[in-house]
């Protein structure tokens, strides 16, 4: 059994659950809606911009106007689909490596010539392939829709696709520990959930406001530190994408930088638990 056997034999097992088909379903209708919703039709003065049929402005607007409000769109569209990824790409992925330990089926795997660490790497690449085709669908759907209905071709959206399957990677190195480490579907979802919309975003990112409020003391604002710089850093890439896809120049990428390296070792400390499993 080779890397990329594993790689397509989770393809085909996430193929198979219906959240997928939801999450796609999802976007689909959207764009659609989106297609029906946004027009905009060229005029001496400009471009007049319709949305659901009504003038959006009295008057037409000039064409980076234009480019401007279509980039506003495509944010808030992308905003949308990076929550809907961290709701159902992470529902559907989170059994990946629960699922393959499962007496029987690891037994089954490991009879294979194939190492711990590959394996456990196809099962990770493959979630993270599953999910990057979902993105993909999306951003290159919308890139299409606006370009088709509104004249403007950003490329930034397409950057924006890339992006955000790098950051799922980095929070699937996260993912992939914890199931690992519990060896639970369910606890993997609720754990990840927990880190996404408490820990993260509301807290971590924001300790200065929030946990730094609780003491002065030095030590435990140092381990509040540690733990913002030990996690990927989601809130952080989310506003540089933002930023990115609204036409910002100056963009901070050490979120991502860490996010990497938080992801890397999360998924290196998987591996380690799964040499180490007695099976």
């Amino acid at each position: 059994m080779t890397l990329l056997a594993v790689v397509r034999l989770t393809l085909r097992e996430l193929a198979s659950k219906a959240t997928m088909y939801i999450l796609a379903g999802i976007s689909t209708v959207v764009l659609i809606g989106t297609a029906f919703a946004v027009s905009a039709s060229q005029t001496d003065a400009g471009s007049l911009v319709t949305v659901f049929g009504q003038p959006l402005m009295e008057v037409p607007i000039p064409q980076d106007a234009l480019v401007h409000f279509v980039r506003q769109m495509q944010a808030g569209l992308a905003g949308g689909l990076f929550t809907g990824i961290m709701l159902f790409g992470v529902f559907a992925t989170a059994g990946i490596v629960p699922d393959m330990m499962e007496r029987g089926t690891v037994d089954l795997y490991l009879s294979k010539p194939i190492a711990r660490w590959e394996l456990l790497l196809g099962k990770y690449l493959g979630g993270v392939a599953a999910i990057g085709v979902n993105i993909l669908y999306f951003l290159v759907g919308a890139w299409l829709v606006f370009g088709i209905r509104t004249g403007v071709w950003d490329p930034a959206l397409m950057l924006t696709a890339l992006v955000m399957i790098f950051m799922f990677a980095c929070l699937f190195g996260l993912v992939t520990f914890i199931g690992t480490w519990t060896r639970n579907t369910a606890t993997t979802i609720v754990l990840t959930f927990l880190f996404l919309f408490i820990i993260e975003g509301p807290l971590l990112a924001h300790r200065e406001s929030t946990l730094f409020r609780l003491s002065e003391n030095t030590v435990y604002r140092t381990v509040i530190d540690g733990l913002f710089y030990l996690f990927p850093q989601i809130s952080g890439m989310q506003a540089g994408a933002a930023s990115q896809l609204s036409g910002a120049t100056e963009i901070d990428w050490k979120p991502f930088l860490q996010a990497f390296l938080s992801g890397a070792a999360f998924f290196l400390g998987g591996a380690v638990l799964f040499k180490k499993r007695d099976f």
